[in-house]
C-alpha cells in the first residue's frame, strides 16, 4: 500500500483534474459532484456504494494496486482516479 494517498481525480467534461488526498471525505465529495448526473438506478446504486460504502477507500486503493487508472462509469461520462504521483 502506498504511504501517500494523493490521487488525481478526473471528471472529463464536468470538472478539471484535481489532486485529492484519498479519504472518505474526498470520495463523498466526488459522489456529491456526480450523483445528479443521468444514470440508471442500478448504476446510481453501484457508484454510490463504490464511493461512499464502508470499504470505499480500501477498495479504491486495491483497484489502483491492480490497474494504474480506476475508471468508473457515470451515465455517458466517467470518473478516472489514478495516483497523483505514480513515480513514487
Amino acid at each position: 500500500m502506498r504511504a501517500d494517498h494523493d490521487v488525481l481525480v478526473e471528471l472529463p467534461g464536468l470538472r478539471p483534474p484535481a489532486v485529492h488526498t484519498l479519504n472518505a471525505d474526498a470520495l463523498e465529495r466526488i459522489w456529491a459532484s456526480v450523483r445528479h448526473l443521468p444514470m440508471s438506478r442500478f448504476e446510481h446504486h453501484v457508484l454510490e456504494r463504490r464511493l461512499t460504502g464502508p470499504c470505499a477507500q480500501r477498495d479504491v486503493i486495491r483497484a489502483l494496486a491492480d490497474h494504474p487508472v480506476l475508471t468508473l462509469p457515470v451515465g455517458d461520462r466517467e470518473i478516472r482516479i489514478s495516483w497523483a504521483n505514480p513515480a513514487c
